[in-house]
């Protein structure tokens, strides 16, 4: 699959520019745009729009422009394009062509023909051969070895129950039971009773459901949008992802398979939500030791991570989840693999969701928006500061609203707006988008947020939230030592 940029008229005529994987294209007449106009195009800003590309989709997002872009005539602020459709800009017109190309390789299994968007690396099986693995590794024998575990509602043992696949010792401290008069009836997925939703995002939805045979309470995430190859693709990547890192602070595998068409990922289901919503309950910002103690245990999780090649590209409060053990302690959970990358695969797109991505893009870096297939371990790195930044100050280092701030003013607008527009909104009276404000303000340092800060945990700060990825932590193992110290 290729998106192709044909610049039709305008001092760049005859330009051409071809995207076969994730890509961002800024165009404007700043020195960091991929399509610099000149500056005697009165209609023309310093940043003026930025194009998503995860081909085939290509979405283009205004940066609240005095001279708002148009698409085939009409003025846009946020749209996908398609084949054919014309950008105009000032004096430029920009075409776009979108040509597809989905390639096959046959399973190394049953020889069934697999297909491959663009230059992903393919799977060594089809869906239906992975499903017959996970199902020959469900059925273990049963050991000799009887655990204690007990139902989370009612506290009766039952071990044998939980431990009759065998794999209670492997999952022991990370999931709950239910005996079977605490698991509630409801619709079924193959082995599962759905309890009741958990969310619902862009890529899928969230339930809560109990296993039948051994009452494992769990969290099944079910794909949306299968006719989306490129959605397809990034599910099949989360489910890889999480089934091949296991570590205490990452979201733990527990199964995966497919129901009808749809394929679902199953994980341990964690009850204690994640850490915005534990910082909009307190409503005031943690201490500096929990809030350190909180991000150490999530650069732990990382350092795994990026030991495998891997880069998350979506760490931010709402997906680090918080679960606590039997002695009371705290663990940070990374979760939502779905957009995370291989070094070696081209990887999903950041902003393909319309409005909704804006809730991401306050913890993104300035090179993830510029370019967002080829960022690496730093830019995590800057996501975890923002988050630190956010836990320790209610605030962000930009002049970007807060969750509590968003949600009053979406309250009082109309609750059915998305994150992103309210933010558009919130940060009108600048004429600048989140995107914009990113790309060319400095962070306020966070001791003028929160002069109560230490010096020396402001530095842990201030070095990880640089926009020059040169300046921040290089790795995880660093950032982690220098924060443990400094609180």
């Amino acid at each position: 699959m290729k998106v192709i940029l044909t610049v039709t008229k305008g001092p760049e005529q005859g330009r051409i520019f071809q995207f076969d994987r994730p890509d961002t294209f800024l165009v404007g007449r700043a020195k960091d745009c991929h399509l610099r106009l000149p500056g005697n195009d009165p209609y023309i800003s310093r940043r003026h729009f930025l194009l998503e590309i995860c081909p085939p989709k290509c979405v283009l997002k205004d940066f609240n422009s005095s001279n708002p872009p148009r698409v085939n005539g009409k003025i846009i602020s946020e749209a996908e394009l398609h084949h054919g459709d014309v950008i105009e800009v000032g004096y430029t017109l920009l075409r776009v062509d979108i040509e597809q190309d989905v390639r096959k390789v046959a399973c190394k299994k049953c020889g069934a023909l697999i297909p491959v968007v663009a230059d992903d690396v393919p799977p060594d099986l089809c869906s239906h051969c992975e499903e017959a693995v996970e199902a020959k590794r469900r059925v273990k024998p049963k050991p000799p070895v009887s655990l204690a575990i007990h139902c989370a509602k009612c506290g009766k043992d039952i071990g044998d129950r939980a431990n009759s696949d065998g794999r209670a010792k492997e999952l022991l401290g990370e999931v709950e039971y239910l005996c079977e008069g605490c698991c509630e009836s409801g619709p079924k997925i193959n082995d599962y009773r759905v309890l009741g939703n958990l969310g619902e995002g862009g890529m899928g939805k969230v339930v809560l459901v109990c296993h039948k045979q051994t009452g494992r309470l769990l969290a099944l995430k079910k794909i949306s949008k299968l006719s989306d190859p490129e959605m397809v693709k990034r599910f099949e990547r989360e489910v890889r992802f999480t089934r091949d890192l296991v570590h205490e602070n990452l979201i733990r595998y527990v199964d995966s398979g497919i129901h009808g068409r749809e394929p679902y990922l199953v994980m341990q289901y964690v009850s204690g939500g994640n850490l915005e919503d534990m910082l909009v309950k307190r409503g005031k910002p943690f201490e500096a030791r929990e809030a350190g103690r909180y991000m150490a245990g999530v650069l732990s999780g990382l350092e795994v991570m990026h030991g495998n090649k891997m880069v998350h590209r979506d760490i931010k409060p709402q997906n680090i989840l918080v679960k606590k053990d039997s002695s009371g302690r705290i663990i940070p959970k990374i979760t939502d693999l779905g957009i995370a990358k291989k070094y070696a695969e081209s990887g999903g797109s950041m902003l393909t969701q319309r409005g909704a991505a804006m809730g991401t893009i306050l913890y993104m870096p300035p090179e993830q928006i510029r370019d967002t297939s080829s960022v690496r371990e730093t830019a995590d790195l800057y996501s975890v500061g923002v988050t630190l930044y956010y836990l320790l100050t209610g605030r962000f280092p930009y002049n970007f609203p807060t969750q509590l701030e968003v949600q009053d003013l979406r309250d009082r607008l109309h609750k059915g707006k998305s994150l992103g527009e309210v933010l558009m909104l919130m940060v009108s009276d600048k004429k600048l988008s989140p995107m914009h404000i990113i790309l060319t303000e400095e962070p306020i340092p966070v001791r003028e947020r929160n002069p109560a800060i230490s010096e020396k945990l402001a530095r842990v700060v201030d070095r990880a939230v640089r926009k020059d990825s040169g300046k921040r932590y290089q790795t995880a193992g660093e950032f982690r030592k220098d924060l443990l110290e400094a609180v």
